[in-house]
């Protein structure tokens, strides 16, 4: 069952979207109540959808996209953005662009790239939001996911608002939810926001305008988030100070040779281990033990060491403590 997501003319609300069309796809609705209650918004847009190659391909009738290319690329998505935002309602001092690499955002996390903690810090402590709305640490997009522990990483010392996650590319956690309830005017409103990114409506039309169909849902989140019990992966940390992981292979459901363990700990520390020297196979589980340099809570999750042509992750990350 969910509650019903509520706002004041006191809130503020921070959206983080990681791409160009986030923004209409996950909160167009939630942006439109905003503005009529009188509540400020704010949308960060971490990057600018430059590495999206098979739409570029169709459109430009290219194969070959070099650096001139993506720039031009992700300046068109960038101004589907603005147009979009003035379609529900928001001016274009209410966006901040990052212009983060896209499809680079886990690199970033996992270089433990402190220039963008500050960016969002910034931003976070410039608007003081009462309401931060951000992706879900499940969504199977590797820059979604990454987006919600940078997030969170941003937070650590500063106040907290309420938080709220939603999922564009798989389903949430099983976490308790908050529907936003559309009229058919303001369903009406998204469709256009949506519509609006044109690059975007070639290949992927027909998914995209789904969201304008029904309510906008978002899990209530917390300043820490705990273990998916949906999640195949289990992390554990035992005497010898090491981090036992555990993969149900039967839950997993998918190869998961030439892969490599992501391990993002709340100190700041990042490490990537490939499969291939310690992991052990007892009937459905696979089992690893990796070496970190403190005991720490943080994320795990089991993914190729470089993005593919298949973007998506088939699981997202999984959240661990050090107790």
């Amino acid at each position: 069952m969910s509650d019903t997501l509520t706002v004041a003319s006191s809130d503020r609300i921070l959206i983080v979207a990681p791409h160009p069309d986030d923004e209409s796809i996950a909160t167009g609705g939630l942006i439109q109540i905003a503005r009529s209650a009188g509540a400020p918004v704010r949308v960060i847009v971490l990057t600018d959808g430059d590495n999206n190659p098979w739409p570029q391909r169709w459109i430009e009738k290219r194969w070959h996209i070099d650096a001139s290319a993506r720039l031009r690329w992700g300046a068109r998505r960038r101004a589907e953005a603005c147009a979009a935002l003035r379609i529900i309602g928001l001016a274009e001092q209410d966006t901040a662009f990052l212009g983060l690499p896209d499809l680079g955002l886990t690199d970033l996390l996992m270089r433990n790239n402190q220039k963008i903690i500050h960016a969002l810090r910034a931003q976070i402590d410039e608007f003081r939001p009462t309401m931060l709305v951000m992706p879900a640490v499940s969504d199977r997009h590797p820059d979604h996911s990454a987006a919600h522990i940078l997030v969170r990483t941003a937070l650590v010392q500063l106040p907290a608002p309420r938080l709220y996650t939603f999922a564009v590319h798989g389903r949430g956690a099983d976490l308790p939810t908050a529907i936003v309830a559309l009229t058919s005017q303001q369903r009406e409103i998204k469709r256009a926001a949506i519509l609006a990114h044109q690059t975007q409506m070639r290949l992927s039309r027909r998914r995209f305008l789904r969201y304008a169909d029904s309510a906008e849902l978002f899990q209530i989140g917390a300043v820490t988030s705990g273990e998916n019990p949906a999640h195949p992966l289990r992390a554990r940390f035992a005497e010898d100070e090491r981090l036992h992981v555990s993969v149900d292979l039967a839950r997993w459901k998918g190869p998961w040779r030439n892969r490599a363990f992501f391990v993002a700990l709340d100190t700041g520390a990042r490490i990537l281990q490939p499969l291939g020297q310690d992991e052990k196979r007892r009937d459905d589980m696979l089992h690893i033990k990796i070496a970190c340099p403190r005991r720490a809570s943080g994320y795990v999750k089991l993914a190729l060491p470089q993005p593919g042509w298949r973007v998506f992750d088939r699981h997202g990350w999984q959240r661990f403590e050090s107790t």
